[in-house]
């Protein structure tokens, strides 16, 4: 999980750079493979998969359920296409933000799955 997170959280941080340089579908292209793992991490801290055996079908299923509004819709939208070209910046900030409090959102939720697990 936290191999995931931390692959979201630099993700993230290349997302904002391209915002940043005015490239809001480098930005969307960059973030998504990241909130499509912080999704799978929710699945995993509710799930817990390695005591059930899910088929790809309801894991996939189980991780779109997860995922933001904004990042839910994007998913539906992209179908079988590679890219998100025609993005501006100021569009797609927004989603961007979205990203980071679900990243940091699903971030605070495995350090309190933590604690509870190193508690006496």
């Amino acid at each position: 999980m936290n191999t995931q997170l931390a692959d979201a959280e630099r993700r993230l941080a290349a997302a904002e750079q391209h915002l940043a340089g005015g490239s809001g579908a480098r930005a969307i292209e960059e973030a998504y493979p990241g909130v499509m793992a912080a999704a799978i991490v929710k699945v995993w801290l509710r799930d817990e998969p390695w005591h059930t055996q899910r088929s790809h079908e309801d894991l996939g299923r189980m991780m779109r359920e997860q995922l933001p509004s904004g990042f839910a819709t994007l998913f539906e939208m992209k179908g079988d296409r590679r890219s998100f070209a025609g993005w501006r910046a100021e569009d797609a900030r927004p989603l961007i933000e979205e990203a980071r409090a679900f990243t940091t959102g699903t971030r605070a939720e495995v350090e309190a799955c933590r604690q509870r697990s190193t508690a006496p």
